[in-house]
């Protein structure tokens, strides 16, 4: 929770005027008390104008500073709060975006999103109450201390009886509650997983018909979180009641002490020095209500730095996490050449105890066309993310312009490498809008070349609003063609000096495929082309064919060769254009 007080420093002025206005308020609010009695005794009871008018007036300035003092202290309250919500945010996004495939893999979409949501707000609520409530609630109890004591003695021995109690039963709550928190927002996690899962996947489970099945998992875990919720709130239902039964207990001490002094006073003939007034006593009741009051308000700020430390725990792990993928030096700057080589490259994933890739080496110069191909689980996928580092190697090297990898900055490495995936993410706005991803200030001229490369001008045309037309989100209202050819069109425009097909035409029909690898083949024959490929019919034109099996090279050779020496291949080419076809 510390670690994050950081984003209040920027903040200081606010976070010390807010409590600042709060502390006078609430001293606003004792003097009207204190005064409103010393009317009562000085000026009703005695028929005394000139003291109620006095003391009226007094009450009304107290309480248009009161006003002005609680509503500046919210302002200023509300700045603090949701400018640090603001930053923290942002940086919690910014870490999101900068952790690697494999730590985003062990939070979870679902956690991550309720992390940057939920848990901040969690948070942000905590520093909120903590500015206004805790202040509040701090100097209801210190001045309302002071104040009752300087009444008469006595109550002071009140206080020292009800208030160990009523602190007794709030630790005792917190010590309750404070484990749930964490288990609480865990249930969330799991309520937002299966959500996403489901939008996300919303086709497939129609097609399957999987509508109650997932319902059904979503109230499992709905219920889950709910239960936890109920069992904190059924804590919380039994402690207010039994805090105000101390507070009435205490109401009824003090009457019995103020209704005493005043019989025994009137026996005695006492003077009024010497004996508790009526306004006194009803100034002690208000004064320990509020003392009462203000250990309940405490309570509920410590149910809410219950919940607010796990979930600034959460935070934390996400700001913690060390980049897996580290910038190398900043300072290349290397001729333009696109090419690649791996040397004796081995990988497995992080958690695993066999091999992805084994003694990967091949080079790919300027211009180079390489085709990979593969049976699916072979590692065709995984050999182009260590290109652009999506991974890192765990032995051997990768050289883009002769230089490991690992000395680029991520930023500087993939700017020279465009990747287009097999499954095509686009984004909600327009078509334009979509492709200039890959080049901000690219000119309308430059976006209809690369659409024309990729085969995509045709469609986009067709549209009502051409390269204007609005892509709804993941591109929903276009076929898989269209978004692939799209995401190529974005990796196009960027003209990088590699570019790198991760099965991305597998949606094409094969004279689309045929006439994109033509259009291709002539306006960026400058640029390296890494090729992932299910079909044969893509990788036969390659200049040269990478064959995996089980994360090793069993052939890298032109299509003519492999299918001379090596069987796999054969095997591969059989399987889909038959024997003896060409």
């Amino acid at each position: 929770m510390l670690k994050l007080l950081k984003y209040v420093k920027k903040y200081w002025y606010f976070a010390i005027l807010a409590p600042t206005f709060m502390f006078l308020e609430v001293f606003m609010d004792m003097l009207l008390t204190l005064f409103m009695e010393k009317m009562v005794d000085f000026g009703v009871q005695t028929g005394n104008i000139n003291n109620i008018i006095k003391y009226g007036l007094l009450m009304l300035l107290f309480l248009f500073i009161g006003v002005a003092c609680g509503i500046l202290s919210g302002v200023f309250t509300n700045l603090t709060s949701f400018k640090f919500s603001n930053d923290l945010r942002k940086d919690v996004f910014k870490k999101i975006m900068h952790l690697s495939y494999n730590q985003t893999d062990k939070f979870s979409t679902g956690s991550l999103v309720t992390r940057v949501t939920n848990d901040i707000t969690q948070v942000q609520n905590l520093l909120s109450m903590a500015l206004r409530m805790f202040i509040r609630a701090l100097s209801f109890f210190i001045l309302g201390i002071v104040f009752t004591l300087n009444i008469n003695i006595e109550f002071g021995y009140i206080l020292l009886i009800i208030l160990p109690i009523e602190i007794l039963v709030i630790i005792i709550f917190v010590k309750l509650a404070f484990p749930i928190f964490s288990v609480i927002q865990t249930k969330l996690d799991k309520v937002n997983t299966i959500v996403h899962e489901n939008l996300t996947g919303a086709r497939v489970v129609k097609a399957f018909s999987k509508e109650d099945y997932e319902y059904s998992r979503f109230k499992g875990a709905n219920d889950e979180y709910t239960q936890k919720n109920l069992y904190v709130g059924k804590i919380s239902a039994f402690l207010m009641p039994i805090l105000m039964i101390i507070v009435y207990i205490g109401q009824i001490v003090i009457y019995y002490v103020g209704g005493n002094s005043i019989l025994e006073a009137s026996k005695n003939a006492l003077k009024i020095n010497d004996m508790i007034l009526v306004g006194e006593i009803s100034q002690a009741i208000t004064y320990i209500s509020m003392i009462c009051m203000s250990i309940m308000m405490l309570g509920m700020i410590f149910t809410s730095l219950a919940r607010a430390t796990a979930s600034a725990k959460r935070i934390n792990e996400v700001l913690d996490c060390e980049e897996e993928i580290k910038d190398g030096k900043k300072d290349i700057d290397l001729e333009e050449t696109g090419t690649i080589e791996f040397k004796n490259v081995s990988f497995k994933y992080p958690g695993s105890s066999s091999y992805s890739l084994q003694n990967i080496s091949f080079k790919a110069n300027k211009g180079d066309v390489i085709a990979i191909v593969g049976a699916t689980g072979s590692g065709k996928s995984t050999l182009v993310n260590l290109i652009t580092r999506f991974y890192d190697v765990s032995e051997g090297e990768i050289l883009v312009d002769n230089i490991n990898v690992k000395d680029y900055t991520q930023k500087e490495l993939r700017n020279k490498v465009a990747i287009c995936l097999q499954k095509a993410e686009l984004f909600s706005g327009t078509i334009k809008d979509n492709i200039k991803w890959g080049k901000e200030d690219a000119s309308i001229e430059e976006v209809d070349e690369a659409c024309s490369i990729a085969q995509a001008k045709e469609f986009i045309l067709s549209k009502e609003k051409g390269y204007d037309e609005y892509v709804e989100e993941k591109g929903t209202s276009l076929s898989g063609g269209q978004k692939q050819r799209l995401s190529i069109a974005r990796a196009i425009i960027k003209k990088p000096e590699i570019l790198i097909f991760d099965d991305s035409t597998s949606a094409l029909d094969l004279v689309t495929e045929a006439k994109l690898h033509q259009a291709m083949n002539e306006k960026i024959k400058d640029i390296t082309k890494i090729i992932v490929a299910q079909r044969i019919s893509t990788a036969r034109n390659a200049k040269k064919i990478i064959v995996l099996d089980n994360g090793q090279i069993v052939g890298f050779d032109t299509h003519d060769n492999l299918m001379k020496n090596c069987e796999i291949y054969i095997d591969i080419y059989n399987s889909q254009l038959k024997k003896g076809g060409n």
